[in-house]
C-alpha cells in the first residue's frame, strides 16, 4: 500500500537509515580501527541529523494511534528508539565493533518491522478515516 503524508516522509528516512545500518554492520566485520572511527562518526551524525527528529515524529504518531496497537508493540518501538538513541550518541561506552554491530543490526530490524508491520496498519487507519 503506498505511503502518504507523514508515513511517506518517515519511509524515505528509513531508506537512509538502512544505508547507515549496512555501513555499520560492514565496518564491524572489518579489522580497521580507522574505519570503525569514521563509521561511528557517521552513525553519530545520522543520529543527530535524522534519527532524533525521526523518532520524535514516530512517537507522536504512536500516541495518536496507540489504541490500535498492543502495549507490547508500543513498548517495543519505544525501547528500540531508546537503545538506538544511546548507540548513536557520543556518550555510548561500548567498544566500537560491538557498538557498530548492535547499531546496524537493531536499526535494520527496527526499520523492517516498522515498514512491514507498523506502517501498513497505520496507513490502513489513515485510509479508513479519510474515506469516512
Amino acid at each position: 500500500m503506498p505511503r502518504s503524508g507523514i508515513l511517506l516522509l518517515l519511509s524515505r528516512e528509513h531508506h537512509s537509515s538502512l544505508v547507515v545500518a549496512r555501513a555499520a554492520r560492514q565496518a564491524a566485520e572489518c579489522n580497521d580501527a580507522e574505519l570503525h572511527r569514521t563509521t561511528i562518526q557517521r552513525v553519530e551524525m545520522h543520529g543527530q541529523t535524522v534519527l532524533n527528529d525521526h523518532f520524535v515524529q514516530e512517537e507522536i504518531l504512536l500516541q495518536r494511534v496507540a489504541s490500535v496497537f498492543s502495549a507490547a508493540v508500543i513498548a517495543r518501538i519505544l525501547e528500540e528508539h531508546a537503545i538506538l538513541r544511546e548507540l548513536a550518541s557520543q556518550s555510548c561506552a561500548l567498544e566500537p565493533v560491538d557498538r557498530l554491530r548492535r547499531f546496524g543490526e537493531l536499526l535494520a530490524a527496527h526499520v523492517r518491522y516498522e515498514e512491514r508491520e507498523l506502517f501498513p496498519r497505520i496507513q490502513e487507519l489513515v485510509n479508513i478515516n479519510s474515506t469516512v
